[in-house]
């Protein structure tokens, strides 16, 4: 892949720091998850503003490549998709409040249901609409985060089931521990879906669709599988863990870049940065670049992360500012102003990966490329082109 720097991005970007967003990588990832999968539907996960790579620009490469359903966990998240235009079914995988179920009908998305109550309201909605409820009823087999808890299911569902205008089209739960080496929970939690649903058939009531896999599980447990996986981090090209198997390749989505805005030659004695935490034992070079903490880019990293420039590990030095950061290159005297470093992505023959960087900051990945923030401008790539550049400050100019 090209790469580029802020002279070839116009008045788009004025900040010499950005996210580049490999939308082919996209594709041919959720190409390789959809052959994997054979037969098994695919919910792709896209909330969090599609894990910070930008939620509408992904979806559309994501359904055109044989995404069977889309998963937000919040109605403004389905409304933005709906908005643009987006036609893939969208299931809503958070709650929402009474005065909110009129949406859901509103905007045709499929919503989650663990309570009677919920269940009543989108009921009404719907009967006041002439139209029926999409729902899937989601169970708690052990996240204790939402869900009707196990031991209740049975019950629960059989009263929803009875309400007018309610179409239950899934049933779901979720696994805490499916990307660990011990699958123990897991299994225990597939046993108890397998029950909940025979127990549902032999009473008549037939759900088209259920779903247990997330990425972790889709890789290592295909028991799982039922009718669909939700698969979120691993269509933009990163495994859920280092402890899962990777049966497929996958690749890269996201780099995150700034260029270089000043070089400074410091003494013997000098300090850098705020509360003087580099002391420069002799006389050193370091470059400055024009992002930090308030960009999502950890503050944890000071003075043990790493960049690529031309290919090669540059230090972190000092403490991680909320907009700018210092490098020690008095190593490398050919890097100039103006260089591009990667702070998260592939550099020649280096790579550093959201995983590197969640080893470095106690995080997860899910976490290091979702903190990256609005005042980042979204590059989007295409066939080595850039073919849009989103700008949350600016607005968006297609190319």
């Amino acid at each position: 892949m090209t790469n580029f720097s802020q002279k070839d991005f116009g008045e788009q970007i004025l900040r010499p720091a950005w996210i580049e967003i490999n939308l082919n990588a996209v594709a041919e990832n959720v190409r390789h998850i959809k052959k994997y999968l054979g037969k098994t539907r695919l919910l792709a996960v896209v909330k969090a503003d599609g894990y910070g790579l930008g939620a509408v620009e992904t979806v559309e490469v994501i359904s055109e490549n044989g995404a069977d359903c889309l998963g937000v966990v919040m109605l403004d998240e389905a409304v933005e998709l709906r908005r643009a235009g987006i036609k893939t079914p969208v299931l809503n995988m958070g709650t929402i409040l009474p005065s909110q179920a009129q949406y859901v009908i509103e905007y045709d998305l499929e919503q989650i249901v663990f309570r009677p109550e919920m269940a009543r309201l989108l009921s009404q909605q719907a009967k006041n609409k002439n139209r029926s409820a999409k729902i899937h009823i989601k169970i708690d087999t052990g996240m204790s985060r939402y869900g009707v808890h196990y031991s209740e299911a049975i019950d629960t569902i059989i009263k929803i089931a009875s309400m007018p205008n309610l179409k239950i089209v899934g049933a779901m739960t979720h696994f805490p521990r499916s990307d660990a080496l011990d699958k123990s929970f897991a299994l225990l939690q597939i046993v108890r879906m397998k029950k909940i649903r025979k127990e549902l058939e032999s009473r008549g009531i037939q759900i088209p669709v259920w779903h247990l896999a997330n990425s972790g599980a889709t890789l290592d447990l295909p028991d799982s599988f039922f009718d669909m996986v939700r698969v979120g981090l691993m269509n933009y090209g990163y495994f859920p863990s280092e402890e899962v198997r990777r049966p497929f390749p996958l690749k890269p989505a996201m780099s995150v870049r700034a260029q270089i805005v000043n070089i400074k030659h410091i003494k013997r004695g000098d300090t850098v940065g705020y509360g003087r935490r580099f002391i420069a034992e002799k006389d050193e070079i370091i470059a400055i670049l024009p992002m930090g903490y308030a960009d999502g880019y950890s503050r944890k990293l000071s003075r043990i992360g790493e960049v690529l420039i031309r290919g090669r590990r540059v230090p972190i030095i000092g403490g991680l500012c909320m907009d700018a950061f210092f490098l020690k290159i008095t190593d490398f005297p050919d890097i100039q102003e103006g260089d591009t470093a990667t702070l998260m992505g592939i550099d020649g023959g280096e790579e550093i990966s959201p995983h590197d960087i969640a080893g470095l900051t106690g995080s997860v990945s899910y976490e290091v490329i979702s903190n990256f923030g609005k005042r980042m401008p979204r590059v989007y790539i295409r066939d080595n082109k850039i073919i849009k550049i989103k700008n949350y400050q600016l607005g968006s100019l297609e190319i």
